[in-house]
């Protein structure tokens, strides 16, 4: 065992408080994953995924069809982060990483944020104190995947512009580069916001509800923002007549 987890130390880096790797909660939950990975180290790691997939539609189920508490169910989402960041650590020990199992990974992160969005709407609706108009609600939510598809698609174009052109390449991602420490830190804001819904006695849910989908509203649309201005910038003087079959 002891030896295992020199193994997986060694092969994953575990950052905490460094904006320039990853986000705080981001580090914590791969440092979770880590301890409990030999525990799923013989797992496919698809599996893995599916059990992060199956972990937020538990909350949701639970959320719809069971009078359970609201911070019994966000145990579920954070189970899900948890195995969304294992899952790649068992890969890399396997030496099974595949663009299929970033593929499976990352349309189930949508779908179990798109879950938790859900569940905390249909609270404040129910608790019937939201701040905003419910359409504010409905367009974090509708956005959601929308910013996944703004961005997945730029990263298409560019390596496909890269394919047809040999002049100075585009980069696929660019978030990092402008966003810098602004992406990680209202990572952080959500999860944290998530994080004290745990504790009902000492925090006014309600109020950090309100703060999740404030981030994740504006985490959406800088999202956006920023690759429709990229894609002008980097893309529209890359004519694609060499390689044009559509």
């Amino acid at each position: 065992m002891i030896k295992l987890y020199k193994s997986l130390i060694n092969k994953n880096k575990i950052f905490l408080f460094d904006y320039r790797k990853n986000s705080f909660f981001e580090g914590i939950y791969r440092l979770i994953g880590l301890i409990i990975s030999p525990f799923l180290i013989k797992l496919n790691p698809n599996v893995i995924s599916a059990l992060s997939l199956l972990s937020g539609l538990t909350g949701l189920v639970f959320s719809n069809f069971f009078n359970i508490n609201l911070d019994i169910i966000i145990y579920f989402f954070f189970i899900s982060f948890i195995f969304d960041f294992t899952d790649g650590l068992v890969a890399r020990h396997q030496k099974t990483t595949s663009f299929h199992g970033r593929f499976i990974d990352g349309l189930f992160d949508i779908l179990v944020v798109g879950f938790l969005h859900i569940v905390l709407i249909q609270y404040l609706f129910h608790s019937g104190n939201n701040v905003f108009d419910k359409i504010f609600y409905y367009l974090t939510l509708l956005i959601l995947p929308f910013q996944h598809l703004i961005l997945d698609r730029f990263s298409a174009l560019a390596r496909w512009r890269n394919e047809a052109h040999k002049s100075k390449k585009v980069k696929p991602y660019y978030r990092d580069s402008y966003l810098k420490y602004l992406t990680p830190l209202m990572i952080d804001l959500q999860h944290f916001s998530i994080f004290l819904l745990l504790f009902p006695n000492l925090f006014k849910v309600n109020f950090f509800i309100e703060i999740y989908f404030i981030f994740s509203f504006l985490s959406s649309i800088l999202t956006i923002v920023l690759y429709i201005f990229l894609s002008h910038k980097y893309l529209s003087n890359s004519s694609n007549r060499l390689d044009n079959k559509e």
